[in-house]
């Protein structure tokens, strides 16, 4: 991910999918919190409130059960007839509804029920009359065993009916003593239990002091729900408690739903925030390009042609600063190529300067000599003119030689590109240096590539002439000069053609592989220091490079380099 564009691209789709996923999943968690501090405040005050209802319903059954132990009817209906009649199980079932009461017995002083309300109405439920004694109820509390019952407690039910009875007891007296007692009280199962939950939502199961589920409504998965319980502050210890379940199924299911939510909106805005990176990217990825291609073209000294882009301001802005930057190297360039002409003509002169002076000094004393010996009439006088002739002779060539190679650099115009072959080239070079390479002093390589590119073939060959003439007497008849060509990578340039001319000479210090191209530098006797210097113009003005590589003892390489 080292692309400008790719990572545009990513950080669009963090942008729209980090803060999506953040405040969704924040939000989430903020919902389930909330739904679930909610249904335990709800199942709390459902328990107390269920607890507390008990409890004040207990008190008021106690109450009434007081009230109606001390009615005068009741005891002459228990008195009259102990075992229990019919009249006496009727008017207990009257006052049970009129106490709203679900059993109401009286029971003697050991505790053994001698009238139910529940037979009463059993006997009307058939159709039948009412014995002076009839069987016992379906459902019905369990006895004591002849012992005294507690003012209010909850006790079992003696059938296989699950629950509790809510239970109250008190005593009947007569003449101040007591003769018997008056039980009754709520039936605490499954129905009431649905009853008290239904408004609020929450299942409630019934735990007898052994920790026993008595009666429940709970129909809850245990892994969706939330528990508690309280204790029932009825009876002495231990006291059985009441359990509530509150469903968290549907706050699930809500939690459930956000989350998909979720992940559908989060999946649609990274879809978006791809598509909008891909776009946005490209406006901007693809003008860097194109500053980057002219930057390479800056680099490579193609300065002409100017760069118009159209894009975001900022990228505007840095065009513009890119081209001005453009036109300022162009015109220091031509201040800088004047500048180095100008540096250049004056070397030459120089060096041209020095080098006529040489020969003229060889001359002048030839001439001297001359005329002294004419004058003296020497007898020796003809090998004397013949050696003054050819010093003379000798150093006029030396002359010629240079003022051509003076000639040749000053006046070097600009190429003439056109598409050549280098077999042609190499064919001419090889016509011209006949001689040399049927010596075996000059190889060249075999033609079984075709290479062809734009140039100057003029140009070329005069550089060739000029390396492969230093190459030459380098090895100064005692070795071999060796050209070849190939086409090469070069880095950031695309296919270039090397031309590599090798000798088998000393080879060069570092000190003159530094100064080998700057005019008027030679290593040579009687070189006029140019023809590298022409080599290096020619090389340069076909945007390609020339460099000498060798050491002393090991001969020297010089390459050429020219764009395909």
């Amino acid at each position: 991910m080292t692309s400008l564009r790719s990572r545009l691209i990513v950080g669009s789709a963090l942008v729209a999918l980090v803060p999506l996923v953040a405040s969704m999943v924040l939000l989430s968690r903020q919902v389930e919190s909330t739904v679930r501090t909610e249904a335990t405040t709800r199942l709390d005050a459902t328990l107390g409130g269920v607890a507390l209802q008990l409890a004040a319903d207990g008190e008021r059954i106690a109450a009434r059960l007081e009230i109606l132990s001390a009615d005068p009817q009741l005891k002459r209906l228990y008195l009259l007839h102990p075992a229990g009649s019919r009249e006496l199980n009727e008017y207990l079932d009257e006052r049970r509804v009129l106490l709203g009461l679900d059993f109401l017995q009286v029971a003697d002083t050991s505790g053994a029920p001698v009238a139910d309300a529940a037979l009463a109405a059993s006997a009307l439920a058939r159709g039948e009359p009412a014995p002076g004694q009839v069987e016992p109820p379906a459902r019905r509390i369990e006895s004591t065993g002849g012992r005294e019952r507690p003012r209010l407690a909850l006790e079992p039910l003696a059938t296989a009916d699950s629950g509790l009875a809510l239970a109250a007891n008190a005593t009947i007296r007569y003449e101040r003593e007591a003769v018997g007692s008056v039980h009754g009280g709520l039936v605490l199962d499954a129905r009431l239990l649905a009853r008290l939950g239904r408004s609020n939502g929450v299942d409630l199961a019934l735990i007898d002091a052994s920790g026993r589920a008595v009666a429940t409504t709970l129909a809850t998965p245990a892994g969706s729900a939330i528990r508690r319980s309280a204790p029932l502050a009825v009876g002495a210890a231990p006291q059985a408690s009441l359990a509530g379940t509150v469903s968290t199924a549907a706050a699930d299911r809500t939690v459930a739903a956000l989350r998909l939510t979720s992940l559908v909106l989060g999946l649609l805005g990274l879809t978006l925030a791809i598509l909008l990176g891909v776009l946005w990217s490209s406006q901007v990825s693809r003008p860097v390009e194109r500053l980057a291609a002219f930057s390479q073209r800056l680099a490579q000294g193609d300065w002409e042609q100017p760069l118009a882009l159209e894009s975001v301001r900022e990228l505007e802005t840095l065009v513009a600063a890119l081209d001005r930057m453009r036109r300022d190297l162009l015109a220091y360039r031509e201040r800088l190529v004047a500048s180095e002409r100008q540096a250049a003509w004056g070397q030459m002169a120089r060096t041209v300067a020095h080098e006529i002076r040489n020969p003229l000094t060889p001359i002048a004393i030839a001439m001297s000599d001359l005329k002294r010996s004419y004058e003296q009439g020497r007898p020796e006088f003809p090998q004397i003119l013949e050696q003054a002739v050819r010093t003379v002779g000798e150093e006029v060539e030396s002359l010629k030689r240079l003022v051509q190679e003076f000639s040749e650099f000053g006046r070097m115009p600009a190429p003439n590109p056109q598409l050549c072959r280098v077999s042609e080239l190499f064919e001419e070079l090889e016509t011209l240096y006949g001689s040399e390479c049927q010596a075996g002093r000059l190889v060249f390589p075999p033609r079984d590539r075709e290479i062809t590119l734009n140039a100057d073939l003029g140009q070329l060959r005069q550089a060739m002439i000029n390396l492969i003439r230093n190459g030459l007497e380098a090895v100064d008849g005692d070795g071999r000069v060796t050209v070849s060509a190939g086409v090469v990578e070069d880095a950031g340039q695309g296919s270039a053609l090397e031309i590599a001319v090798a000798d088998t000479g000393l080879g060069l210090t570092a000190e003159q592989r530094a100064n080998l191209f700057v005019p008027g530098f030679t290593t040579k006797a009687q070189g006029s220091g140019l023809g590298l210097a022409v080599v290096a113009r020619i090389v340069s003005d076909h945007h390609g490079t020339v460099a000498a590589d060798g050491a002393v003892g090991h001969g020297t390489t010089f390459r050429i380099r020219l764009p395909i």
